[in-house]
Protein backbone atom coordinates (compact mmCIF):
# COMPACT_ATOMS: atom_id res chain seq x y z
CA UNK A 1 0.00 0.00 0.00
CA UNK A 2 2.78 2.44 0.91
CA UNK A 3 4.62 1.68 -2.34
CA UNK A 4 1.54 2.74 -4.31
CA UNK A 5 0.57 5.74 -2.17
CA UNK A 6 -2.54 4.11 -0.68
CA UNK A 7 -3.67 5.62 2.63
CA UNK A 8 -3.05 3.50 5.72
CA UNK A 9 -6.67 3.94 6.79
CA UNK A 10 -7.65 1.74 3.84
CA UNK A 11 -5.17 -0.93 4.96
CA UNK A 12 -6.60 -0.73 8.46
CA UNK A 13 -10.15 -1.20 7.21
CA UNK A 14 -9.10 -4.25 5.16
CA UNK A 15 -7.47 -5.83 8.21
CA UNK A 16 -10.53 -5.19 10.35
CA UNK A 17 -12.89 -6.68 7.78
CA UNK A 18 -10.83 -9.79 7.02
CA UNK A 19 -9.14 -10.84 10.28
CA UNK A 20 -10.98 -11.97 13.42
CA UNK A 21 -8.12 -12.58 15.85
CA UNK A 22 -5.35 -10.27 17.12
CA UNK A 23 -6.71 -7.39 15.04
CA UNK A 24 -4.83 -4.69 16.98
CA UNK A 25 -1.54 -6.56 16.72
CA UNK A 26 -1.95 -7.03 12.96
CA UNK A 27 -2.76 -3.35 12.48
CA UNK A 28 0.31 -2.39 14.52
CA UNK A 29 2.55 -4.71 12.50
CA UNK A 30 1.19 -3.34 9.25
CA UNK A 31 1.72 0.23 10.45
CA UNK A 32 5.38 -0.47 11.24
CA UNK A 33 5.92 -1.93 7.77
CA UNK A 34 4.04 1.00 6.20
CA UNK A 35 6.39 3.50 7.88
CA UNK A 36 9.46 1.83 6.36
CA UNK A 37 8.47 3.14 2.92
CA UNK A 38 9.62 6.74 2.69
CA UNK A 39 8.43 7.50 -0.83
CA UNK A 40 5.82 5.78 -3.05
CA UNK A 41 7.04 4.28 -6.32
CA UNK A 42 3.71 4.97 -7.97
CA UNK A 43 0.60 6.90 -7.01
CA UNK A 44 -2.58 4.88 -7.46
CA UNK A 45 -5.77 6.94 -7.57
CA UNK A 46 -9.02 5.63 -6.07
CA UNK A 47 -11.42 4.02 -8.53
CA UNK A 48 -14.33 6.32 -9.31
CA UNK A 49 -16.64 3.57 -10.56
CA UNK A 50 -18.79 1.54 -8.20
CA UNK A 51 -16.76 -1.50 -7.13
CA UNK A 52 -17.94 -4.78 -8.65
CA UNK A 53 -18.30 -8.00 -6.66
CA UNK A 54 -15.25 -10.26 -6.62
CA UNK A 55 -16.05 -13.88 -7.51
CA UNK A 56 -14.15 -16.98 -8.48
CA UNK A 57 -15.33 -18.97 -11.47
CA UNK A 58 -16.58 -21.73 -9.18
CA UNK A 59 -18.59 -19.28 -7.09
CA UNK A 60 -20.18 -17.90 -10.26
CA UNK A 61 -21.02 -21.46 -11.36
CA UNK A 62 -22.64 -22.15 -7.99
CA UNK A 63 -24.70 -18.95 -8.00
CA UNK A 64 -25.83 -19.39 -11.61
CA UNK A 65 -27.11 -22.87 -10.82
CA UNK A 66 -28.97 -21.68 -7.72
CA UNK A 67 -30.58 -18.87 -9.69
CA UNK A 68 -31.85 -21.43 -12.23
CA UNK A 69 -33.51 -23.52 -9.52
CA UNK A 70 -30.76 -25.78 -8.15
CA UNK A 71 -31.98 -27.73 -5.12
CA UNK A 72 -29.11 -30.19 -4.57
CA UNK A 73 -25.39 -30.21 -5.27
CA UNK A 74 -23.67 -33.59 -5.07
CA UNK A 75 -19.90 -33.98 -5.32
CA UNK A 76 -16.83 -35.85 -4.19
CA UNK A 77 -14.06 -33.24 -3.76
CA UNK A 78 -11.61 -33.10 -6.65
CA UNK A 79 -9.43 -30.12 -7.46
CA UNK A 80 -10.21 -27.74 -9.12
CA UNK A 81 -13.97 -28.33 -8.78
CA UNK A 82 -13.93 -28.78 -4.97
CA UNK A 83 -14.70 -25.19 -4.03
CA UNK A 84 -18.16 -25.39 -5.62
CA UNK A 85 -19.05 -27.93 -2.93
CA UNK A 86 -17.35 -25.87 -0.21
CA UNK A 87 -19.13 -22.66 -1.23
CA UNK A 88 -22.60 -24.19 -1.54
CA UNK A 89 -22.21 -26.15 1.70
CA UNK A 90 -21.18 -22.98 3.53
CA UNK A 91 -24.22 -21.03 2.30
CA UNK A 92 -26.74 -23.86 1.93
CA UNK A 93 -29.22 -22.30 4.37
CA UNK A 94 -29.12 -18.89 2.71
CA UNK A 95 -29.40 -20.47 -0.76
CA UNK A 96 -32.00 -23.06 0.33
CA UNK A 97 -30.21 -26.05 -1.16
CA UNK A 98 -28.91 -29.44 -0.03
CA UNK A 99 -25.27 -30.46 -0.45
CA UNK A 100 -24.13 -34.09 -0.38
CA UNK A 101 -20.60 -35.53 -0.20
CA UNK A 102 -20.86 -39.26 -1.09
CA UNK A 103 -18.07 -41.84 -0.90
CA UNK A 104 -16.87 -41.58 -4.52
CA UNK A 105 -17.69 -40.20 -7.97
CA UNK A 106 -19.72 -43.24 -9.04
CA UNK A 107 -21.99 -42.69 -6.05
CA UNK A 108 -22.16 -38.98 -6.93
CA UNK A 109 -23.59 -39.46 -10.41
CA UNK A 110 -25.88 -42.30 -9.27
CA UNK A 111 -27.35 -40.11 -6.51
CA UNK A 112 -27.78 -37.26 -8.99
CA UNK A 113 -29.73 -39.48 -11.36
CA UNK A 114 -31.90 -40.66 -8.49
CA UNK A 115 -32.57 -37.06 -7.52
CA UNK A 116 -33.52 -36.17 -11.10
CA UNK A 117 -35.86 -39.18 -11.26
CA UNK A 118 -37.55 -37.76 -8.14
CA UNK A 119 -37.89 -34.32 -9.78
CA UNK A 120 -35.10 -32.53 -7.86
CA UNK A 121 -32.97 -30.17 -9.93
CA UNK A 122 -29.37 -31.01 -9.11
CA UNK A 123 -25.81 -30.60 -10.34
CA UNK A 124 -22.55 -32.47 -9.86
CA UNK A 125 -18.92 -31.37 -10.21
CA UNK A 126 -15.59 -33.09 -10.73
CA UNK A 127 -12.34 -33.08 -12.70
CA UNK A 128 -11.03 -35.46 -15.36
CA UNK A 129 -10.31 -38.49 -13.14
CA UNK A 130 -13.68 -38.29 -11.42
CA UNK A 131 -15.46 -37.79 -14.74
CA UNK A 132 -13.77 -40.96 -16.02
CA UNK A 133 -15.44 -42.93 -13.22
CA UNK A 134 -18.85 -41.50 -14.13
CA UNK A 135 -18.94 -42.51 -17.79
CA UNK A 136 -21.15 -45.62 -17.55
CA UNK A 137 -23.74 -43.53 -15.72
CA UNK A 138 -23.39 -40.81 -18.37
CA UNK A 139 -24.62 -43.31 -20.97
CA UNK A 140 -27.42 -44.31 -18.57
CA UNK A 141 -28.61 -40.69 -18.59
CA UNK A 142 -28.60 -40.80 -22.39
CA UNK A 143 -30.63 -44.01 -22.61
CA UNK A 144 -33.01 -43.37 -19.69
CA UNK A 145 -33.34 -39.68 -20.61
CA UNK A 146 -32.41 -38.43 -17.15
CA UNK A 147 -31.60 -34.70 -16.79
CA UNK A 148 -27.99 -34.32 -15.65
CA UNK A 149 -25.59 -31.36 -15.30
CA UNK A 150 -21.90 -32.11 -14.84
CA UNK A 151 -19.31 -29.42 -14.14
CA UNK A 152 -16.02 -30.74 -15.51
CA UNK A 153 -13.21 -28.50 -14.27
CA UNK A 154 -10.06 -29.43 -16.17
CA UNK A 155 -6.52 -29.88 -14.87
CA UNK A 156 -3.40 -31.40 -16.46
CA UNK A 157 -3.54 -35.15 -16.92
CA UNK A 158 -3.52 -38.00 -17.62
CA UNK A 159 -4.08 -39.82 -14.31
CA UNK A 160 -3.30 -37.58 -11.33
CA UNK A 161 -1.33 -35.31 -13.63
CA UNK A 162 -0.65 -31.95 -12.00
CA UNK A 163 -3.77 -31.50 -9.86
CA UNK A 164 -3.31 -27.88 -8.81
CA UNK A 165 -2.52 -26.43 -12.24
CA UNK A 166 -4.56 -25.72 -15.36
CA UNK A 167 -5.24 -27.33 -18.75
CA UNK A 168 -7.81 -27.60 -21.54
CA UNK A 169 -7.24 -31.22 -22.50
CA UNK A 170 -10.69 -32.74 -21.83
CA UNK A 171 -12.59 -31.24 -24.75
CA UNK A 172 -12.75 -34.45 -26.81
CA UNK A 173 -13.36 -36.46 -23.63
CA UNK A 174 -16.47 -34.40 -22.86
CA UNK A 175 -17.74 -34.51 -26.45
CA UNK A 176 -17.44 -38.25 -26.99
CA UNK A 177 -17.39 -39.98 -23.59
CA UNK A 178 -19.90 -42.80 -23.11
CA UNK A 179 -20.90 -45.90 -25.03
CA UNK A 180 -23.64 -45.75 -27.62
CA UNK A 181 -25.12 -42.68 -29.27
CA UNK A 182 -27.16 -40.09 -27.41
CA UNK A 183 -27.59 -36.31 -27.42
CA UNK A 184 -25.69 -34.02 -25.09
CA UNK A 185 -24.77 -30.35 -24.80
CA UNK A 186 -21.26 -29.11 -23.99
CA UNK A 187 -20.56 -25.48 -23.02
CA UNK A 188 -17.28 -23.76 -22.13
CA UNK A 189 -17.56 -20.35 -20.43
CA UNK A 190 -14.45 -18.16 -20.32
CA UNK A 191 -15.01 -15.84 -17.33
CA UNK A 192 -17.23 -15.50 -14.28
CA UNK A 193 -20.05 -13.72 -16.07
CA UNK A 194 -20.24 -16.41 -18.73
CA UNK A 195 -19.92 -19.07 -16.04
CA UNK A 196 -22.90 -17.59 -14.18
CA UNK A 197 -25.19 -17.47 -17.22
CA UNK A 198 -23.93 -20.70 -18.85
CA UNK A 199 -24.50 -22.74 -15.70
CA UNK A 200 -28.06 -21.48 -15.47
CA UNK A 201 -28.56 -22.32 -19.15
CA UNK A 202 -27.08 -25.78 -18.54
CA UNK A 203 -29.60 -26.56 -15.83
CA UNK A 204 -32.53 -25.30 -17.88
CA UNK A 205 -31.43 -27.14 -21.03
CA UNK A 206 -30.78 -30.43 -19.19
CA UNK A 207 -34.34 -30.43 -17.87
CA UNK A 208 -35.93 -29.05 -21.01
CA UNK A 209 -34.50 -31.85 -23.16
CA UNK A 210 -33.87 -34.53 -20.49
CA UNK A 211 -30.23 -34.98 -21.46
CA UNK A 212 -26.76 -34.72 -19.92
CA UNK A 213 -25.18 -31.28 -20.15
CA UNK A 214 -21.46 -30.84 -19.51
CA UNK A 215 -20.11 -27.47 -18.42
CA UNK A 216 -16.38 -27.31 -19.16
CA UNK A 217 -14.31 -25.15 -16.84
CA UNK A 218 -10.60 -25.30 -15.99
CA UNK A 219 -8.42 -24.51 -13.00
CA UNK A 220 -7.64 -21.01 -14.28
CA UNK A 221 -11.33 -20.10 -14.52
CA UNK A 222 -12.54 -22.11 -11.52
CA UNK A 223 -10.12 -20.70 -8.97
CA UNK A 224 -9.20 -17.25 -10.32
CA UNK A 225 -10.90 -14.19 -8.85
CA UNK A 226 -12.63 -11.79 -11.22
CA UNK A 227 -14.49 -8.52 -10.77
CA UNK A 228 -17.94 -9.50 -11.98
CA UNK A 229 -21.10 -7.75 -13.08
CA UNK A 230 -23.99 -10.20 -12.93
CA UNK A 231 -27.53 -9.41 -13.99
CA UNK A 232 -29.72 -11.88 -12.13
CA UNK A 233 -32.82 -10.78 -14.02
CA UNK A 234 -31.45 -12.45 -17.15
CA UNK A 235 -31.88 -15.86 -15.53
CA UNK A 236 -35.14 -17.70 -14.97
CA UNK A 237 -35.78 -21.20 -13.70
CA UNK A 238 -37.55 -22.83 -16.63
CA UNK A 239 -40.09 -25.59 -16.07
CA UNK A 240 -39.63 -28.86 -17.97
CA UNK A 241 -42.32 -30.45 -20.11
CA UNK A 242 -44.70 -32.07 -17.58
CA UNK A 243 -47.39 -34.69 -17.91
CA UNK A 244 -50.88 -33.20 -18.22
CA UNK A 245 -52.38 -35.93 -15.96
CA UNK A 246 -55.00 -36.81 -18.56
CA UNK A 247 -55.88 -40.35 -19.59
CA UNK A 248 -58.03 -43.36 -18.91
CA UNK A 249 -57.75 -45.38 -15.72
CA UNK A 250 -57.85 -49.10 -15.20
CA UNK A 251 -58.04 -51.32 -12.14
CA UNK A 252 -55.31 -53.78 -11.24
CA UNK A 253 -56.58 -56.65 -9.10
CA UNK A 254 -54.16 -57.80 -6.40
CA UNK A 255 -54.70 -60.42 -3.64
CA UNK A 256 -55.31 -57.87 -0.91
CA UNK A 257 -56.64 -54.84 -2.71
CA UNK A 258 -57.48 -53.17 -6.00
CA UNK A 259 -55.11 -50.53 -7.38
CA UNK A 260 -56.24 -47.85 -9.78
CA UNK A 261 -53.45 -47.19 -12.29
CA UNK A 262 -53.01 -44.53 -14.94
CA UNK A 263 -52.88 -46.49 -18.16
CA UNK A 264 -52.02 -43.59 -20.45
CA UNK A 265 -48.91 -42.17 -18.80
CA UNK A 266 -45.99 -43.11 -20.99
CA UNK A 267 -42.62 -42.03 -19.65
CA UNK A 268 -41.11 -42.27 -23.13
CA UNK A 269 -43.99 -41.00 -25.23
CA UNK A 270 -42.97 -40.61 -28.87
CA UNK A 271 -43.26 -36.92 -29.73
CA UNK A 272 -42.40 -34.67 -32.68
CA UNK A 273 -39.51 -33.02 -30.83
CA UNK A 274 -38.25 -36.19 -29.13
CA UNK A 275 -39.03 -34.88 -25.64
CA UNK A 276 -41.53 -36.82 -23.50
CA UNK A 277 -43.62 -35.30 -20.68
CA UNK A 278 -42.20 -35.90 -17.19
CA UNK A 279 -43.95 -37.17 -14.09
CA UNK A 280 -42.35 -38.01 -10.76
CA UNK A 281 -42.76 -40.69 -8.08
CA UNK A 282 -45.72 -39.90 -5.84
CA UNK A 283 -47.83 -38.70 -8.74
CA UNK A 284 -51.30 -40.13 -8.17
CA UNK A 285 -52.39 -42.91 -10.51
CA UNK A 286 -49.15 -42.98 -12.51
CA UNK A 287 -46.53 -45.69 -12.86
CA UNK A 288 -43.22 -43.97 -13.52
CA UNK A 289 -40.49 -46.03 -15.14
CA UNK A 290 -36.85 -45.16 -15.81
CA UNK A 291 -34.98 -47.72 -17.83
CA UNK A 292 -31.39 -48.05 -19.06
CA UNK A 293 -32.37 -51.08 -21.18
CA UNK A 294 -34.00 -50.34 -24.52
CA UNK A 295 -37.70 -49.82 -23.80
CA UNK A 296 -41.11 -49.07 -25.19
CA UNK A 297 -43.08 -45.87 -24.53
CA UNK A 298 -44.11 -47.05 -21.06
CA UNK A 299 -40.50 -47.80 -20.10
CA UNK A 300 -40.95 -51.57 -20.32
CA UNK A 301 -37.82 -53.43 -21.48
CA UNK A 302 -37.90 -54.49 -25.13
CA UNK A 303 -35.72 -56.24 -27.70
CA UNK A 304 -38.24 -55.76 -30.50
CA UNK A 305 -36.39 -54.54 -33.62
CA UNK A 306 -38.91 -51.86 -34.72
CA UNK A 307 -39.11 -50.54 -31.15
CA UNK A 308 -35.31 -50.35 -30.89
CA UNK A 309 -35.27 -48.25 -34.06
CA UNK A 310 -37.97 -45.95 -32.70
CA UNK A 311 -36.12 -45.53 -29.40
CA UNK A 312 -32.88 -44.55 -31.11
CA UNK A 313 -34.63 -42.17 -33.49
CA UNK A 314 -36.59 -40.61 -30.62
CA UNK A 315 -33.46 -39.78 -28.64
CA UNK A 316 -31.49 -38.53 -31.62
CA UNK A 317 -34.45 -36.42 -32.76
CA UNK A 318 -33.69 -34.25 -29.74
CA UNK A 319 -30.48 -33.00 -31.38
CA UNK A 320 -32.44 -31.28 -34.12
CA UNK A 321 -34.72 -29.77 -31.48
CA UNK A 322 -31.71 -28.64 -29.43
CA UNK A 323 -30.03 -27.08 -32.47
CA UNK A 324 -33.19 -25.06 -33.17
CA UNK A 325 -33.30 -23.97 -29.52
CA UNK A 326 -29.68 -22.81 -29.59
CA UNK A 327 -30.37 -20.59 -32.61
CA UNK A 328 -32.05 -18.28 -30.06
CA UNK A 329 -28.88 -18.14 -27.93
CA UNK A 330 -25.41 -16.65 -28.29
CA UNK A 331 -23.30 -19.68 -29.17
CA UNK A 332 -20.26 -17.78 -30.49
CA UNK A 333 -18.78 -14.51 -29.21
CA UNK A 334 -16.61 -12.04 -31.13
CA UNK A 335 -14.19 -9.42 -29.75
CA UNK A 336 -11.68 -6.89 -31.04
CA UNK A 337 -11.46 -5.56 -34.59
CA UNK A 338 -14.32 -7.35 -36.31
CA UNK A 339 -13.03 -6.33 -39.76
CA UNK A 340 -9.63 -7.89 -39.22
CA UNK A 341 -8.50 -10.62 -41.63
CA UNK A 342 -6.43 -12.19 -38.86
CA UNK A 343 -8.45 -14.12 -36.27
CA UNK A 344 -7.44 -15.60 -32.95
CA UNK A 345 -9.76 -18.44 -31.95
CA UNK A 346 -9.87 -19.55 -28.32
CA UNK A 347 -12.20 -21.33 -25.93
CA UNK A 348 -12.74 -21.38 -22.18
CA UNK A 349 -10.55 -19.18 -20.00
CA UNK A 350 -7.97 -18.72 -22.79
CA UNK A 351 -10.34 -16.24 -24.42
CA UNK A 352 -9.28 -13.62 -21.84
CA UNK A 353 -5.61 -13.57 -22.80
CA UNK A 354 -6.56 -13.73 -26.49
CA UNK A 355 -8.65 -10.58 -26.13
CA UNK A 356 -5.82 -8.72 -24.37
CA UNK A 357 -3.26 -9.58 -27.04
CA UNK A 358 -5.71 -8.89 -29.87
CA UNK A 359 -6.00 -5.30 -28.65
CA UNK A 360 -2.23 -4.85 -29.09
CA UNK A 361 -2.37 -5.95 -32.75
CA UNK A 362 -5.89 -4.65 -33.52
CA UNK A 363 -7.11 -8.08 -34.63
CA UNK A 364 -10.21 -10.21 -34.09
CA UNK A 365 -11.01 -12.89 -31.49
CA UNK A 366 -13.66 -15.60 -31.97
CA UNK A 367 -14.79 -17.69 -29.00
CA UNK A 368 -17.16 -20.67 -29.42
CA UNK A 369 -19.20 -20.80 -26.23
CA UNK A 370 -21.09 -23.97 -27.17
CA UNK A 371 -19.02 -26.90 -28.42
CA UNK A 372 -21.81 -29.46 -28.84
CA UNK A 373 -23.92 -29.06 -30.85
CA UNK A 374 -21.04 -27.44 -32.74
CA UNK A 375 -22.04 -23.92 -33.91
CA UNK A 376 -20.77 -24.42 -37.46
CA UNK A 377 -23.01 -21.87 -39.17
CA UNK A 378 -22.25 -19.15 -36.61
CA UNK A 379 -18.53 -19.80 -36.89
CA UNK A 380 -18.72 -19.68 -40.69
CA UNK A 381 -20.29 -16.25 -40.44
CA UNK A 382 -17.44 -14.92 -38.30
CA UNK A 383 -14.57 -16.72 -40.06
CA UNK A 384 -15.59 -16.47 -43.73
CA UNK A 385 -13.38 -13.44 -44.49
CA UNK A 386 -10.41 -14.55 -42.41
CA UNK A 387 -7.07 -14.89 -44.21
CA UNK A 388 -5.22 -16.23 -41.18
CA UNK A 389 -6.77 -18.21 -38.30
CA UNK A 390 -4.62 -18.83 -35.23
CA UNK A 391 -5.82 -21.37 -32.66
CA UNK A 392 -4.76 -20.76 -29.02
CA UNK A 393 -5.16 -23.55 -26.45
CA UNK A 394 -3.76 -24.96 -23.19
CA UNK A 395 -3.17 -28.54 -24.36
CA UNK A 396 -0.65 -30.53 -26.39
CA UNK A 397 -2.65 -31.24 -29.55
CA UNK A 398 -4.96 -28.29 -30.19
CA UNK A 399 -8.26 -30.11 -29.75
CA UNK A 400 -10.47 -27.17 -30.77
CA UNK A 401 -8.31 -26.70 -33.87
CA UNK A 402 -8.81 -30.36 -34.80
CA UNK A 403 -12.55 -30.04 -34.18
CA UNK A 404 -12.66 -27.01 -36.49
CA UNK A 405 -10.77 -28.94 -39.18
CA UNK A 406 -13.27 -31.79 -38.85
CA UNK A 407 -16.04 -29.29 -39.63
CA UNK A 408 -14.22 -27.92 -42.70
CA UNK A 409 -12.37 -24.90 -41.28
CA UNK A 410 -8.72 -24.22 -42.14
CA UNK A 411 -6.43 -23.50 -39.19
CA UNK A 412 -3.23 -21.75 -40.22
CA UNK A 413 -1.36 -22.00 -36.94
CA UNK A 414 -1.76 -23.52 -33.48
CA UNK A 415 -0.25 -21.85 -30.43
CA UNK A 416 -0.23 -24.42 -27.64
CA UNK A 417 0.96 -24.36 -24.05
CA UNK A 418 1.03 -27.40 -21.77
CA UNK A 419 3.15 -26.67 -18.70
CA UNK A 420 0.14 -26.28 -16.41
CA UNK A 421 0.23 -22.48 -16.60
CA UNK A 422 -1.99 -20.09 -18.55
CA UNK A 423 -0.45 -17.80 -21.17
CA UNK A 424 1.06 -14.47 -20.05
CA UNK A 425 0.41 -11.37 -22.18
CA UNK A 426 4.05 -10.73 -23.11
CA UNK A 427 4.59 -14.42 -23.85
CA UNK A 428 1.66 -14.66 -26.28
CA UNK A 429 2.40 -11.24 -27.76
CA UNK A 430 5.92 -12.34 -28.82
CA UNK A 431 4.62 -15.51 -30.48
CA UNK A 432 1.83 -13.77 -32.40
CA UNK A 433 4.14 -10.93 -33.50
CA UNK A 434 6.28 -13.50 -35.33
CA UNK A 435 3.22 -14.90 -37.10
CA UNK A 436 1.84 -11.60 -38.42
Amino acid sequence: AALFGIKFSIVENVIKSSINIKVKENIQAAKQAYKLIKKPLLKVSPIKNTPKPLLTGNEAIALGAVKAGLKAYIAYPMTPASSILHYLAKYKKELNITTVHPENEIAVIGMAQGASYAGIKNMIGTSGGGFALMIEHLSLSGQAEIPLVIVLSQRPGPATGVPTYTAQADLFFSLYAGHGEFPRIVLAPGDTEEAFYSTAESLNLAWKFQIPVILLSDKHLSESIFSSELNESKITSEKPKLWNKKGNYKNLELRSRTLKLQSNYKRYTLTKDGVSPLAFPGEKNAVIKSNGYEHDEYGITTEDAPMIIKGNEKRLKKMETIENELKKKETVKVYGNKKSKTVLIAWGSTKGIAIEVAKIFNIKVVQPLYLMPFPKLELKKHLKNAEKIIDIEINTTGQLGDLLKFHGFKIDKKILKYDGRPFAVDELEKIIKKLL
